[in-house]
């Protein structure tokens, strides 16, 4: 398999894990399955490319953000491997990354305040997935053919959030609370291997493995 294909599908299927769309269809619901279809979707819609703009702006600008702040790709990696961990854990204990209620179902206002919260930050463009396109842009020199890879794969999870999400209902009532539990608790345990291999190589970045292993 070419070697750009497997980074780029390595790259899909672990922002796909990160969007977690079946794990965020009860939180969607929970926040706009109170307004009508057309407003469900135009809330959906904004939450999905707003959170598109706001990755990509620290796909584009995260390299200068790390190099501002004086922080090195190794100490990031360990910052984005505790993260990682974190959501994972979230995952595992089954915990709600956001909570919002509406303050009236009638407020047009209202509707597109929670497009940005809590949909598009943190439900959708959460600190996951922010850390994790970093880790891919910012981590060293600018490439362009990775920054490319990195809008697809973006694009593509988005796309897949949004299908998914303006699927809630059905899905909830097909797979049912327990299949979700299963897949998410699944998503989790991938998603805390990861975040280990990652902290492994901040390690290695910094090269502290070299001091406690030898």
């Amino acid at each position: 398999m070419n070697e750009h294909l497997f980074t780029f599908l390595k790259m899909l299927l672990t922002f796909i894990m990160l969007l977690d769309p079946i794990g965020n269809t009860p939180s969607f619901m929970a926040v706009a399955g109170g307004y009508d279809r057309k407003t469900q979707l135009l809330i959906l819609k904004k939450a999905i490319v707003i959170s598109f703009i706001v990755l990509m702006v620290f796909a584009v600008g995260g390299y200068f953000i790390l190099t501002f702040f004086g922080i090195t790709p190794g100490a990031f990696y360990i910052a984005g491997g505790i993260i990682f961990f974190t959501i994972a854990l979230e995952m595992i204990q089954s915990k709600p990354r956001s909570k919002h209620t509406p303050k009236s179902l009638d407020d047009p206002q209202d509707a597109a305040t929670i497009a940005v919260f809590p949909l598009a930050f943190p439900l959708i463009a959460g600190p996951g997935m922010i850390t994790t396109i970093m880790l891919h842009t910012a981590s060293g020199p600018f490439d362009l053919v990775n920054l490319g890879m990195v809008v697809v794969a973006t694009f593509i999870g988005l796309v897949l959030e949004y299908f998914v999400l303006r699927s809630s209902s059905k899905l909830l009532s097909r797979i049912g609370t327990t299949g979700m539990f299963v897949m998410e608790k699944i998503v989790g345990l991938i998603l805390a291997g990861l975040a280990i291999q990652i902290v492994y190589d901040g390690f290695e970045k910094l090269g502290l493995l070299n001091i406690f292993f030898n």
